[in-house]
């Protein structure tokens, strides 16, 4: 009897065994998951509706592509000419979001591998970010065997795009490295991660958590991706199947101001850590540092700066001379200053530059007799030595040019691409003979006496030879940048070379403007766009690129409309709307 008892309830201790072993559930928390995650914010997520939808015209799955080596497609050789000749522009901005996943639940069923996973993401873009049309707001959570390889990214001709084909009353001419284009073409082969088998695919609202059921095997890689955003992979196979887990990992948290996402083309240029940033020469670098002194008042900082740069270069731009004086002024350091506008001198600036506000001060100094004595010697002297011919030759390209740009006789765009043709070949043919116009050879320019001019008229023949792209463009450009690498060109500050309409920074109505599709993670330029509207000293600081838009009383709502929907406000910087007409 005592073994009969005996058999019983060892009998009733294994089934209960069994069915504890057949009903155990494993949890994991979010520290469990975030130490099998997968490299963090290394894949942008690419849907069916995503920005580098390119590998192919039939494969609408979705894979992650490692962006870093992606350089731009003007940079991979393509180009776009309208078919009529009107200027063509095309701005490329790609940018990668920044996203966080809180897993809120994650339940293994050792029985049948079946995981069920709640949770949720936050943060990435918002349809402010966008022009137009933003992307579709899902989640895409997939559950299967991860692979990693290469993906082919194409450029896709088609007539939807507003870049292609048909576009209102013109065609687009696309070419590559050359070779004209009218079907899809590879641009480069990237590294990419994609599922091989799926077990599991759903998208979700990106509004609302996810809640996803499904069974996995030891090689089952969690995919949660946003588009325009950085994936989130995750071996969870390798988590709920491991039988010593990885030490749980607490996820950092983001700072308040930390940038929301990672720009990997601006305005057309790969701008991601992955490409190696072209250092500025350290002229550059010196004029930048007296530039940022100038904006905070720091003159005597500002002046030392100058003062490296001199010694550093023999031939200085007549800017920085300019901002030079007016340092010394400021700091108080008279004798440097007459030091600095001696230089000044050497580019043919005449006396009464010296009637300025500011400067004039210099006049009541002892020594103002004998150095304006010199001063004039110094400067009859250089417009001696000054390329006349060249000068004339210039004006009359300028003329030329304008003869058809000018507003009152402006013809249709064919007939101006053929004029920046002529004219262009014309300027190359005359900077081959002569070398380039620059300060030393035909003289600084100023206007009303006193203020100094940046840029010459006759520049406008090298902004349309960029602007309109003829036949010898690459020549010109070959010619500019051996001016520019001699400091007989500054090319880094000129207008000429700006891409304005792909201008991150308007100012509209006296305010501030952020183009939504820019990377906006420095002040300084701010700083620089105030300074502009408090600048009672006539310093000249290099803005960068930016567009003043004149306000239009007779509609403006179609301005104001237009600034609410593509940029975002950053701050007021004047009530005067009409100072660009003053």
């Amino acid at each position: 009897m005592k073994a009969i008892i005996l058999s019983i309830v060892a009998i009733i201790a294994t089934n209960v065994f069994a069915q504890t072993s057949k009903s155990k559930v494993n949890v994991f928390t979010q520290k469990d998951l975030n130490a099998y995650q997968l490299d963090q914010n290394t894949y942008d997520f690419i849907g069916k509706d995503s920005y580098l939808r390119r590998h192919s015209a039939v494969d609408t799955s979705s894979y992650f592509l490692d962006p870093k080596n992606y350089k731009g497609i003007l940079n991979y050789g393509v180009s776009f000419e309208a078919s009529d000749k009107r200027n063509y522009i095309f701005i490329e901005d790609y940018r990668v979001y920044y996203t966080d996943v809180a897993f809120e639940r994650c339940n293994f069923s050792v029985a049948d591998s079946i995981v069920e996973l709640e949770g949720r993401i936050s943060g990435g873009w918002n349809v402010m970010d966008f022009k137009g049309k933003p992307p579709r707001d899902v989640v895409e959570v997939t559950l299967g065997a991860l692979e990693k390889g290469k993906r082919t990214i194409y450029f896709p001709y088609n007539v939807k795009d507003q870049y292609q084909g048909k576009n209102g009353d013109f065609y687009t001419l696309v070419t590559h490295n050359g070779v004209p284009k009218q079907t899809t073409f590879p641009l480069d082969t990237l590294d990419a991660a994609f599922f091989t088998a799926v077990q599991f695919k759903k998208e979700f609202n990106a509004a609302m958590p996810f809640k996803i059921r499904c069974k996995v095997t030891p090689t089952t890689v969690l995919s949660i991706g946003k588009a325009s955003c950085y994936g989130h992979l995750y071996a969870l196979g390798e988590m709920v199947f491991a039988q010593n887990k990885k030490r749980p990992k607490i996820s950092p948290r983001r700072p308040k101001d930390a940038p929301r996402f990672q720009s990997i083309i601006e305005n057309n240029e790969q701008v991601n850590s992955a490409k190696p940033k072209e250092e500025a020469s350290a002229y550059y670098q010196l004029t930048a540092q007296a530039e940022q002194c100038i904006i905070s008042r720091q003159y005597a900082k500002a002046k030392a700066a100058y003062t490296s740069l001199a010694a550093s270069y023999p031939t200085l731009y007549a800017r920085d001379i300019h901002n030079a004086i007016r340092v010394c002024i400021l700091s108080r350091d008279l004798d440097s200053a007459f030091w600095w506008s001696e230089k000044l001198a050497a580019k043919g600036i005449e006396l009464p530059y010296f009637n300025s506000k500011l400067v004039s001060g210099l006049k009541k100094n002892p020594r103002w007799k004998s150095f304006s004595a010199r001063y004039d010697s110094i400067a009859k002297q250089a417009q001696k030595n000054w390329d006349i011919p060249l000068k004339k030759a210039m004006i009359a390209l300028c003329d030329e040019d304008q003869s058809d740009y000018g507003l009152e006789n402006r013809k249709d765009s064919r007939a101006l691409y053929e004029t920046t043709e002529r004219v262009t070949a014309k300027l190359v043919d005359l900077l081959r003979q002569k070398g380039f116009p620059s300060e030393e050879k035909i003289g600084a320019f100023t206007k009303k006496d006193t203020v100094l001019v940046q840029a010459p008229d006759f520049y406008v023949v090298f902004r349309h030879a960029v602007q309109q792209k003829p036949k010898s463009l690459d020549e010109l450009n070959a010619l500019l940048d051996t001016y520019y690498k001699n400091f007989a060109f500054d090319k880094k500050r000129s207008s000429t070379h700006r891409n304005f309409p792909g201008a991150c920074f308007h100012i509209y109505k006296g305010n501030l403007y952020i183009d939504k599709s820019c990377a906006y993670n420095s002040d300084s330029m701010v700083k620089k766009m105030v300074f502009m509207f408090k600048n009672p000293h006539g310093f000249i600081i290099d803005n960068g690129n930016y567009i003043i838009s004149e306000y239009n009383p007779e509609d403006p709502k179609e301005w104001d409309d237009y600034y609410e929907a593509n940029f975002n406000l950053v701050q007021k910087l004047t009530d005067d709307w009409k100072f660009y007409e003053k």
